[in-house]
């Protein structure tokens, strides 16, 4: 799975992007690309990404497709019939539809988005959940699983216990069930992997860097520590949860409204911290925050022997070699998908 912000291997060919800029008379032209390549690389502050470097744009750059290419977000059409970005960002396009995602934006949701949020507010039949969305996002009792996976309908009893279940200040993993048309998300939790969480740290990244994968609650192989990647960019880091009660790790008939806070021994929180540290530091170098390259990053730091609180900190990281080994593991992996 790639780290950089698009695949690659599927764009390369498929769109084709020309820049709007001045030529050496002065005279505004469009060609391949405005500034010669030796310029344009000298101000990148990173080395380029194989293939990824001609598909970021910037508003006004003209954007090419095959013949039916229907027009998506990011993107409108010119007198011309030519397509044009209107933002910063990664072109992207799935079956015929194009789009360019923004490399920055607030995370408006959508739906089946696993998002990781704060209980704001208990409501009448709801709780208001802050999910880094312009409007808070609201959880119904309905929408909830009662504690031991009961099935039943909801009470006026279930009503008066709602702080039972979540109180202001509680986070909880959620799953985005609606879209409104004024863009408020009501989020549901009926998945037993969903509910209060407990025994961890909260690390918030802008959420461009965690995209929609296969799983978005893992227990990192090999470490021992559960991470839940939201889809808005708020990663929850935590030991594995057990059933209240029996000291065993999830089963069948696990449920996360089941898991209760209990204390987090010496080495478990060294661990949860690094993975945290490693998540903000994989945010901070604009790399992608996955399974994959959270464990490359926290095996890497430990070879390298650095500290946790020491991959919060660029000039570290860099005099040590970590930058550097994570750029050239991006780039063999790049190389890797287009070969």
């Amino acid at each position: 799975m790639p780290w950089y912000s698009g695949p690659v291997s599927e764009l390369a060919g498929a769109v084709a992007v020309e820049r709007r800029g001045t030529g050496a008379d002065g005279v505004e032209k469009e060609g391949s690309l405005a500034l010669s390549d030796a310029v344009h690389r000298s101000k990148l502050s990173v080395s380029a990404i194989p293939g990824l470097q001609s598909q970021l744009v910037c508003p006004g750059d003209v954007v090419s497709a095959e013949p039916g290419a229907l027009r998506g977000r990011g993107v409108v059409e010119r007198g011309d019939g030519k397509l044009v970005a209107t933002v910063c960002g990664v072109v992207e396009h799935v079956n015929k539809l194009l789009y360019v995602r923004p490399l920055k934006h607030r995370y408006a949701g959508s739906v089946g988005d696993v998002v990781v949020g704060r209980i704001v507010e208990v409501q009448t039949e709801r709780w208001a959940v802050e999910i880094g969305t312009a409007q808070l996002a609201h959880l119904h009792l309905g929408a909830i699983q009662l504690p031991g996976n009961v099935q039943r309908r909801r009470t006026d009893e279930d009503t008066l216990r709602m702080r039972e279940f979540f109180d202001e200040n509680d986070l909880i993993s959620a799953e985005v069930q609606k879209v409104h048309e004024s863009g408020e998300l009501s989020l549901q939790t009926r998945n037993a992997r969903y509910g209060k969480l407990q025994n961890g740290v909260l690390a918030q990244v802008p959420s461009v860097y965690v995209r929609r994968q296969a799983q978005h609650l893992v227990t990192l192989p090999g470490i021992g520590v559960m991470v839940v990647l939201g889809n808005n960019g708020w990663v929850w880091v935590c030991a594995p949860p057990k059933v209240a009660g029996s000291g065993r790790q999830e089963t069948l008939n696990f449920s996360q409204m089941d898991v209760r806070y209990e204390k987090v021994n010496p080495d478990m929180r060294e661990r949860i911290s690094r993975v945290r540290n490693a998540v903000m530091c994989l945010a901070a170098h604009g790399l992608e925050v996955t399974p994959e390259t959270i464990t490359f990053l926290y095996d890497k730091s430990k070879q390298l022997d650095l500290a946790a609180w020491e991959l919060l900190d660029a000039a570290r990281c860099d005099a040590a070699g970590l930058i550097a080994s994570l750029a050239a593991e991006a780039g063999s992996l790049s190389e890797g998908q287009q070969a």
